[in-house]
């Protein structure tokens, strides 16, 4: 027990050094180049900093053997790799750009147009990707154009990025390879075999086009996202070679029957002005051409309310006071006319309500059910008293004094 907590508090003292390491390099990035001190403080900072993993490895392997739970260890052991492998990648990023600095500082005279190239762009995030195959084709073209085909980065480190952009059931996959640089060719290709299966992915990529969130009133918000999600599926399934330029019939029909009704009645009056069959171009670039113009109108709209509660909280305003009733009726008139539309749409989305009886249970109201009917007349008030409903009419919604009914036809 004692051998274990000397050794934990060894470990302690090289995650100082890797936090300090950190901070230090955090120091150096914020500036916009390297000096030529800067440069060599850096390279002995990073010479001394570069063996201390193997020193940790050794610590952390005796750890490991003595540990009673080797998950928690684990975590700790790759908690530590992930920030060092990412201060080394930095800083040999940063000693790289500062050698090519000094290297055109002392050619100055002779190439001074290449300064200009010197400006620290911004820092490219890797992608993540966590096993949705919706996103598989994008990470694996994204990693290999800036890791994996790079041929700057020496192994390890490519092994260190691509653990670093894996998430959930991906990670899952290259979790128990070793992580050393001889093993990076192996875990990429393990990744490849179990995610390049087109079959999968056109499944996959078809059912996103068929799951589409439909557009339940007019919104320029959701018939964006009707031809977003399209063209991202129609472009990936196009990369996996199907030959999506011969499904614009089918296409269509589905992705018409997820429009509102308005929109829907706009496309079949532009449809039956075209002289040949639309095709899916034509399809997105009418419903996107009417969300900009909802967007138009959506935001013209929200500045003139703007405008109009600006006018009336202003206290130095000039307008009389008819002005401002003017104002007033027209901003009323256009609520009235928004909340009228809002309606209609709550009604053809709305199914009607059928009243089940509390009694029994049946399709009919309270006053018409026989077994209620049947019942004594004590039990009849009780139920009504039980039910909440009018002891008159045998309806919800009032009581007795309100009820504007005759008395029940049955028993007066």
């Amino acid at each position: 027990m004692a051998e274990m907590k000397a050794l934990e508090k060894k470990r302690r003292t090289f995650k100082s050094k890797l936090t300090s390491f950190s901070n230090y390099l955090k120091l150096l990035s914020s500036g916009s180049s390297l000096s030529e001190l800067q440069r060599l403080d850096l390279e002995e900072r990073f010479y001394k900093f570069d063996g201390m993993y193997t020193e940790f490895d050794a610590l952390q392997g005796e750890i490991e053997m003595l540990a009673e739970d080797p998950e928690a260890v684990l975590k700790e052991r790759e908690d530590f790799e992930r920030q060092y492998f990412s201060q080394v990648a930095l800083a040999r990023s940063l000693l790289g750009i500062a050698s090519k600095g000094s290297v055109s500082g002392s050619n100055q005279n002779t190439n001074a147009p290449t300064n200009q190239n010197l400006i620290r762009l911004p820092q490219i995030n890797l992608p993540t990707f966590d096993g949705n195959y919706q996103y598989w084709l994008e990470f694996r073209d994204t990693f290999v154009s800036l890791i994996h085909n790079n041929s700057s980065i020496d192994d390890i480190n490519k092994f260190h990025y691509l653990r670093a952009s894996l998430q959930g059931n991906a990670a899952l996959i290259i979790k128990n390879i070793d992580f050393s640089g001889e093993n990076y060719k192996s875990a990429w290709d393990l990744l490849c075999e179990r995610f390049n299966n087109n079959r999968l992915l056109i499944d996959n990529h078809l059912q996103a086009i068929f799951d589409v969130e439909p557009v339940l009133r007019e919104s320029s918000t959701s018939l964006r996202n009707l031809v977003d999600v399209t063209n991202k599926n129609i472009r990936a399934l196009k990369t996996l070679k199907q030959p999506t330029e011969h499904w614009n019939t089918l296409l269509i029909f589905i992705l018409a029957k997820k429009l509102d009704i308005t929109t829907n009645r706009h496309w079949e009056e532009y449809r039956n002005e075209l002289s040949t069959d639309p095709t899916l171009t034509q399809f997105c670039t009418f419903v996107g051409r009417k969300a900009d113009l909802l967007e138009s109108i959506e935001t013209n709209q929200s500045l003139s309310n703007n405008n109009i509660l600006v006018a009336l909280n202003n206290s130095h305003s000039n307008l009389n006071n008819k002005q401002i009733q003017d104002i007033k009726n027209e901003n009323q008139i256009y609520k009235n006319n928004k909340n009228q539309n809002n309606q209609k749409t709550r009604n053809l989305n709305t199914k009607p309500n059928f009243i089940n009886c509390p009694l029994c249970s049946q399709r009919h109201s309270l006053f018409s059910c026989e077994s209620f009917r049947a019942l004594p007349i004590e039990n009849r008030i009780q139920k009504a008293k039980d039910y909440n409903v009018c002891q008159n009419c045998l309806r919800p919604g009032h009581y007795a004094k309100q009820c504007k009914l005759t008395h029940c036809k049955y028993c007066t």
